[in-house]
This record gives C-alpha cells, sequence and structure tokens, in this order.
C-alpha cells in the first residue's frame, strides 16, 4: 500500500504521466505495480522494458538514475529493441525508510527534463519521506 500512496503522490508533485513501483512485501516477496495518472500519456507499458531495466539498475547500485530525454537516449532504444521511444525523461530511486532499502519508485515525465539532477532530488526526497506523512506506519517490507 505505501508504495503505491508514494507512487501516486511522485506522479503529483513530479507532473509526471506514470510510473512502476517494485518493493519488497512483509512476506519477503518482490512485487511490482504501475499505473499512469487519468488524462495523461499512456507510455507505460511502451516503456515497460526501459523502466524496469532501470528499477533494476537503482536496487543493484542503491543509487538513482535518469534519462533526460529519451528520443536521444541509444539505451532506450536499444530496450524497446530498435523502436523509437515516446518522448520525455525517465528517471528512478530507491525507496528507504530506516536505512533499509525496501523498492525503488521510476517516474516517466512526457517532457524532457531540462534538469536531470533536479528531477532525481526531487523524487529521491519523495522516496525517503517518513512515511507517516503518506498516511501509512510502515513500507510492506520493513518491520
Amino acid at each position: 500500500m505505501a508504495a503505491n500512496v508514494l507512487l501516486g503522490r511522485a506522479l503529483h508533485v513530479l507532473d509526471a504521466a506514470g510510473g512502476m513501483v517494485v518493493f519488497w512485501d512483509a512476506d519477503g516477496r518482490w512485487n511490482r505495480d504501475s499505473f499512469t495518472l487519468p488524462g495523461r500519456p499512456d507510455r507505460i507499458e511502451a516503456l515497460a522494458p526501459v523502466l524496469e531495466a532501470l528499477l533494476e539498475w537503482t536496487l543493484y547500485t542503491e543509487k538513482p538514475v535518469a534519462i533526460d530525454d529519451l528520443g536521444r537516449s541509444r539505451w532506450s532504444r536499444h530496450l524497446l529493441h530498435g523502436a523509437d521511444p515516446p518522448a520525455g525523461a525517465v528517471a528512478a530511486t530507491p525507496m528507504a525508510q530506516r536505512g533499509a532499502i525496501w523498492g525503488a519508485i521510476a517516474v516517466y515525465r512526457p517532457a524532457t527534463a531540462v534538469d536531470s539532477m533536479d528531477l532525481l532530488g526531487q523524487l529521491a526526497e519523495l522516496a525517503t519521506e517518513p512515511l507517516s506523512s503518506l498516511g501509512s506506519a510502515r513500507p510492506e517490507g520493513v518491520s
């Protein structure tokens, strides 16, 4: 529940169209969820390979990552098997509480990022915000 609330909040705050989260639940299983805000471009299915790669990289390295212009990214084109990626930017960061990483969050914005460091900073701040401010007592996998 906290992962979806966090994703929804990030989409609104960052003016993003959609996103994806992966998180470790209380039973020790990895889960994945994604959604797009109503009235915004729904590119999540088309971008799934890119978002999944960013989330995997973020969990592996425990560091944020961004692609500020999907259209210019050869890596995005490779992950989409040569297809042209949609316009916009993506960013991913770990979700952490009390020093424990319990998942990762990725967002898609239909506009390219002028300053990907600013986007990453805002996303990282949201991903480590105390869960009590989101209306959830604890993340899925952190006890």
